[in-house]
C-alpha cells in the first residue's frame, strides 16, 4: 500500500490555485448596464475611437467602456456600466501619417501609428458627465471641435 503525501508548502498551493478555480467570496451586488449609443463630432459620426465611464461622487464600480466603431459603441466590458454618475473620457484616432521621403517635394502618407485628435475636454480633462439608471439603455454624446 502506498501512502501519499504532501508537504506543507505544496498543500498551501492547491489550496489557493483550488480557491482561485472554484472562486471564494460574493457575486458582485453593484448593479451595471450595457450601455450603447452614438458619438458624432461636428454632426458626424466618430469612425475609430473609444469609450469610458469613470464612476464618480458616491457611484460604486470599476472604469467600463467600450470601442466606438463608426459612430457608435456598446459599453460592455466588465458587465457593463455601473448604475450612477459618471465622468466620461471619449478618444477618437485617425491613421497616422509618415514622410514618404526626405527632401523637396516630400509628401505625407497614411501609415503611421494611429492619432488622437479630440480636445483635451473630452478625454484627459473631460467636462463630459452622465447618469445611468438601471433602466439605461442608451447614452449618446455630440461633441462640438469649438
Amino acid at each position: 500500500m502506498s501512502s501519499f503525501r504532501v508537504s506543507w508548502p505544496s498543500g498551501l498551493l492547491f489550496a489557493a490555485l483550488l480557491a482561485t478555480m472554484v472562486g471564494c467570496g460574493r457575486s458582485s451586488d453593484i448593479d451595471k448596464v450595457v450601455l450603447e449609443g452614438t458619438i458624432t463630432l461636428d454632426g458626424q459620426g466618430i469612425p475609430n475611437g473609444e469609450i469610458r465611464f469613470f464612476p464618480i461622487e458616491k457611484t460604486q464600480g470599476p472604469v467600463s467602456g467600450g470601442p466606438i466603431k463608426d459612430g457608435h459603441y456598446v459599453a460592455k466590458s466588465r458587465g457593463g456600466v455601473p448604475v450612477g454618475k459618471h465622468r466620461v473620457e471619449i478618444q477618437a484616432y485617425r491613421p497616422g501619417t509618415q514622410s514618404a521621403g526626405s527632401g523637396p517635394g516630400s509628401s505625407k502618407v497614411e501609415g503611421g501609428p494611429a492619432e488622437p485628435y479630440l480636445p483635451a475636454k473630452y478625454n484627459t480633462n473631460s467636462e463630459l458627465t452622465c447618469t445611468v439608471s438601471s433602466d439605461s439603455k442608451t447614452q449618446d454624446f455630440a461633441l462640438h471641435s469649438m
